[in-house]
């Protein structure tokens, strides 16, 4: 990517939604490749988010046999001055589980827990909950019309390209 865009400028509207947005919206896809839209708590840390969902449910079981899914950070609706130009973050991620009981598995746990209450540590203690740790592979920021920008979460010293009609179909 080239250095459209200086990532110093958009950190702040990135940095907003990470400690903003409680919860994340998720769109996972089973081994058939039906959608399932759904949402659940996280956590941010190290550069990846952090959830425990439950195999029971249908986000839960689309994970196992497909960790490639979508996810979306977005202002809350009632600060928007526009619902249509809300702003917005959208991460290609791919799902890992983390090992119950690793430095890692505990630490995220904490941070959930600090994040979405007490719960996380009833949650976990259950068989049927995992933790994912998923990885950004691929950002877009919307911040209204025609401001969009895609980047790579992991490297930021690429900046960010400005989405536009000539280059949004690479992007995509």
């Amino acid at each position: 990517m080239s250095n459209n865009i200086d990532m110093l400028t958009l950190a702040p509207e990135i940095d907003r939604l990470h400690q903003e947005c409680l919860s994340l919206i998720m769109a996972t896809t089973n081994a058939q490749h039906a959608p399932c839209a759904s949402y659940t708590p996280f956590a941010y840390m190290d550069d990846r988010f952090y959830i425990l969902v439950s195999a029971l449910a249908v986000h839960g079981q689309n994970l196992k046999v497909q960790p490639a899914l979508d996810i979306l950070l977005i202002e809350d609706e009632s600060r928007a001055r526009n619902i249509y130009a809300r702003l917005r973050l959208n991460y290609q991620v791919t799902a890992s589980p983390v090992e119950k009981g690793s430095e890692e598995h505990d630490r995220a746990i904490t941070l959930l827990g600090q994040r979405a209450g007490k719960t996380v540590a009833l949650l976990d203690s259950l068989d049927d909950f995992t933790l994912y740790r998923l990885t950004p592979l691929r950002a877009t920021l919307v911040q209204g019309f025609g401001k969009a920008f895609v980047f790579d979460p992991m490297d930021l010293s690429e900046g960010a390209i400005a989405l536009n009609d000539k280059n949004i179909d690479q992007y995509r």
